[in-house]
């Protein structure tokens, strides 16, 4: 049973980690796209698309199929969860978020083409806007759910604190 929750604990850490990842990313991504984006030249719209895509990639990407990885494994250590109405909420929030993050992609990758044909992106720019905002929120959601539920307590840093004293 120690090994179990050794093991628990570590997914629990990559959760955490990731998810913090993913949210940090997405903050800057967003804040990035909306501050500079609608004023910036054609070839700085296409370099800055090329910069978020590749950020995206090395973060969110990887948090989008790890998080519920990592989950699934979590649940199957402590099936208790399911039983926790919270959880089902939070499953379903998330598995929107990473929905509509895959779908803002597609946008992002639309207005990419739609920069090079010459074709207009206005429709196209406040589809992604409105994507990111969602899955924002969605994500800050998810963590407010847990936080909530655990009366303000965050186990995750609890225990990486147990760890490094």
């Amino acid at each position: 049973m120690a090994e179990s929750g050794m093991m628990y604990n570590l997914y629990l850490i990559g959760h955490f980690v990731l998810a913090v990842a993913w949210l940090g990313a997405a903050i800057y991504l967003d804040f990035t796209f909306l501050s500079g984006f609608g004023k910036a030249t054609t070839e700085e719209k296409k370099s800055m698309i090329a910069k978020m895509r590749s950020l995206s990639d090395r973060t969110e990407m990887v948090a989008s199929f790890f998080l519920p990885l990592l989950g699934v494994l979590m649940l199957i250590d402590r099936t208790f969860w399911l039983k926790v109405g919270i959880m089902h909420g939070k499953i379903t929030v998330a598995l929107i978020a990473i929905g509509l993050y895959h779908a803002s992609r597609g946008v992002l990758r639309k207005i990419e083409s739609a920069l090079d044909s010459g074709d207009p992106i206005e429709s196209l720019q406040k589809k992604y806007v409105a994507c990111r905002m969602i899955v924002l929120v969605f994500l800050v959601v998810t963590v407010g759910m847990i936080v909530a539920y655990k009366g303000g307590v965050i186990s995750t840093i609890f225990l990486l604190k147990s760890w490094l004293t």
